[in-house]
């Protein structure tokens, strides 16, 4: 109940903040050229009272804050039911996945966030984004740095995670004209890695593949520099404490990188890469991931994602070998009208050495997600996923019974060679 309060009134803040200004109420400025509501004008005209309220008391507040103090605010919050047919225990996390969870109502993630450009040589600009729900606790930093995130930090056990701050600069205009477009940013942020993002609506699909939970870091903490090339290739390179980390539990930094070329306005290529020591107290045995992501629109209705991960980790296999891990997801999301959709995903994920699952397997997952915009902020989406493990008996699942043990009845637990899931989530989102 504490955290769904939280949630609640962490979105409510922001629609203050964005809305309510020195007492008055700011309404959108009548010259500006918005687009086209394409939720306007069809069989749900009986929301647009809430329409006109996003556009008045939300939008118009968020433009008449960003046109005074160039702070760009923002919020989401997102509550999704997600139900996996193996039956494991209610709130569980399922089997293999990072942020879905089984049978539960808690809030998925309330997000508030803000940010602003740098403004001439000496003033630095800013990011920020604040996580409450669940999500939050699943891609929680280690903030203390002993290695082990939720044990020993009482933050690291609670529903709230800074999933951003970090500060800005970029070149000003009156700057030398060969370091146009530098940038610089230092503090926490998420990964220049893999084609999904942790904020659900974000991302067409609800569910994440095995490359987000499986092969790549959610955030990182330390320095980042970027470089347009030319106006079509641009370049970031950086050091950061490692993955998802605050501070370093073994003093080793990792090195970061990011290039991306922009062939047209119909195909856009990115390669990634990140390597450095991550496990405590060892320095000596390196973590590399190279993540290539392409992201193609064929038409202006359909959209491509195709994203490949290689990854080696010295001494992580379950033998203590090397360790090594691959796989590849394609993406397609078709815009059927301009408020329904639908996105399905194909992916396959070996793991070598047993580093990134428990056990050396491969996996294959198939998801279907249909979405539908009932106003510009809100929408619902439902969602079909199966998993499937080629080595078998790889998903837990509960069954009638239970055994005695000197510590109390222990529910009898089988094991299957994959999962089936059926979720469905509503999503309010300004940004």
């Amino acid at each position: 109940m504490r955290t769904r309060m939280l949630v609640l009134g962490c979105l409510a803040a922001a629609l203050a903040a964005t809305g309510l200004v020195g007492g008055t109420v700011a309404r959108a400025d009548e010259e500006a050229k918005a687009p086209p509501d394409p939720t306007r004008g069809q069989w749900d005209s009986f929301l647009d009272p809430l329409r006109d309220f996003e556009d008045n008391y939300v939008t118009g507040g968020q433009k008449w804050v960003e046109d005074r103090t160039k702070i760009h605010l923002f919020a989401g919050f997102t509550e999704a039911y997600t139900w996996d047919f193996n039956q494991p225990r209610s709130g569980s996390l399922i089997a293999l996945h990072s942020l879905e969870h089984h049978n539960d109502g808690v809030p998925v993630i309330g997000q508030l966030g803000a940010s602003r450009p740098s403004d001439g040589w000496f003033v630095p600009g800013f990011g920020l984004k604040l996580d409450a729900g669940k999500d939050a606790r699943d891609i929680k930093s280690d903030w203390n740095g002993n290695g082990v995130v939720k044990h020993g930090d009482t933050f690291e056990t609670n529903d709230f995670e800074i999933e951003e701050a970090y500060l800005t600069w970029a070149m000003p205009d009156d700057g030398p004209s060969s370091l146009k477009g530098l940038s610089l940013k230092g503090g926490k942020f998420v990964t220049l890695l893999g084609a999904e993002v942790i904020e659900p609506w974000s991302n067409f699909n609800y569910s994440r593949s095995f490359l987000f939970s499986l092969a790549i870091p959610f955030t990182h903490t330390g320095a980042l520099v970027t470089y347009p090339i030319t106006d079509k290739l641009s370049v970031t390179g950086g050091a950061v404490e490692g993955w998802d980390k605050v501070r370093s539990n073994n003093r080793g930094w990792s090195g970061t990188g990011n290039l991306t070329y922009t062939v047209n306005d119909q195909v856009t290529l990115a390669a990634n890469v990140i390597g450095g020591p991550e496990q405590t107290n060892k320095t000596g045995n390196k973590r590399y991931v190279g993540d290539l992501v392409a992201t193609i629109k064929p038409t202006s209705a359909l959209t491509l994602l195709l994203n490949y991960d290689y990854g080696r980790e010295d001494g992580a296999a379950l033998n203590g070998d090397l360790a090594l891990w691959q796989g590849f997801a394609l993406v397609a999301n078709y815009n059927f009208t301009d408020r329904a959709s639908a996105a399905v995903r194909g992916e396959w994920f070996e793991d070598h050495g047993g580093s990134r699952t428990g056990t050396m397997q491969t996996l294959y997952e198939a998801t279907v997600t249909g979405k539908y915009l009932i106003t510009q902020h809100l929408y619902g989406q439902i969602e079909y996923r199966h998993d499937e493990s080629e080595k078998g008996d790889a998903f837990p699942k509960d069954s009638p019974g239970q055994v005695n043990s000197s510590t109390g009845p222990i529910p009898i637990t089988k094991f299957t060679d994959g999962q089936d899931i059926l979720g469905f989530n509503v999503t309010y989102v300004f940004n």
